[in-house]
């Protein structure tokens, strides 16, 4: 078998990983959207606009924050901005975008964090011990430091 191939039983565990992170993701943006309204792709511009630019960010920075092409993100803040979340301004220094959270947008995301922090709990780490935590956070950061690329929280 070719080095580069994968046999049977690391498919197995590649799938079985796969499919337990999206389970849970899902479940944690199913209670966000059913609770809140927002999608997983509104809940994560708002978060990082938060967390990442204090309220505002250049909207090249958001797209690469979260691997979004340009245009599928501004397609995407064109429909947040048309239900009141974000605005746009374009940047007097240079051709960029700045995306702003916008006062009901910042007040949905507090409403959705307390929902996800309890579905993350729940659907996640209720389900671990302390040693899964420990073997999760060092698998993570192993695979985070060989990728090259350090993802957002």
């Amino acid at each position: 078998m070719d080095k580069n191939e994968l046999n049977e039983e690391e498919m197995r565990i590649w799938h079985m990983w796969k499919g337990s992170f999206q389970t849970i993701f899902g479940r944690v943006i199913k209670e966000i959207s059913e609770q809140t309204g927002l999608s997983e792709g509104d809940y994560g511009v708002l978060d990082r606009l938060d967390l990442f630019g204090d309220g505002s960010l250049r909207q090249q920075e958001l797209a690469d924050s979260m691997d979004w092409d340009k245009s599928r993100l501004s397609h995407h803040l064109t429909r947040m901005e048309k239900r009141g979340l974000v605005r746009r301004k374009p940047l007097n220094t240079d051709r960029g975008v700045q995306v702003i959270i916008t006062p009901a947008g910042k007040s949905v995301l507090e409403d959705a964090r307390p929902i996800a922090s309890r579905a993350i709990r729940r659907h996640f780490f209720d389900q671990l011990t302390e040693q899964d935590i420990e073997s999760i956070t060092r698998l993570a950061e192993k695979t985070r430091s060989s990728s090259g690329k350090t993802p957002p929280p």
